[in-house]
């Protein structure tokens, strides 16, 4: 019984970045090396892949406005879960939070070292930080027609496991937008 959102997805395909391109992938994991035990080898291979970006644009946006955005790591990879836009459906309408845009951003494939979701979420750098900003953003903002805020305050991360420390190093490494 509440005014809700619009959820739009695309796809972000590797080859069309300038970041995190090429990706890669191993296939099996890693062994451990016997001359030095406390290093493993990983055997990996370049690779193209494709994020499918799925954005929430809640009903009470105003086209053209500033918003204020959630970026979530681990988003699906194939059709919309509607979940968390429902959720906020009700807290916007409930005026507990303001109308926010939520960017889910699936990751770029594998898991752990050798992989492009290892190479983007587990490497402290700015990297992720950066594709996000140069990559996602501005197609989310072509794609769906939404503004989004500059301001840090009005921007956030989140995500579990390897994607809680994606969230991390966006904050940590690039402060002035997160």
């Amino acid at each position: 019984g509440v005014p809700e959102g619009k959820v739009e997805q695309f796809e972000i395909d590797s080859k069309e970045t300038k970041l995190l391109n090429p990706g890669i992938a191993r296939e099996e994991f890693g062994k451990v090396d016997p001359k030095n035990p406390k290093t493993l080898i990983v055997e990996t291979h370049s690779i193209d892949y494709k994020r499918k970006i799925t954005v929430y644009i809640p009903a009470q946006y105003k086209p053209g406005s500033e918003a204020p955005f959630m970026v979530i790591h681990d988003g699906p990879k194939g059709g919309p879960n509607m979940e968390l836009p429902r959720i906020l459906d009700n807290l916007i309408h409930q005026k507990r939070i303001p109308p926010i845009i939520l960017i889910q951003v699936a990751n770029g494939g594998g898991d752990a070292q050798g992989s492009q979701r290892g190479k983007a979420y587990d490497t402290m750098s700015s990297t992720y930080a950066d594709y996000i900003e140069a990559e996602v953003l501005p197609r989310v903002a072509k794609n769906c027609g939404v503004k989004l805020t500059r301001d840090p305050d009005g921007r956030a991360a989140m995500g579990n496991s390897s994607g809680g420390s994606a969230a991390l190093s966006m904050a940590w490494f690039r402060n002035d937008l997160y």
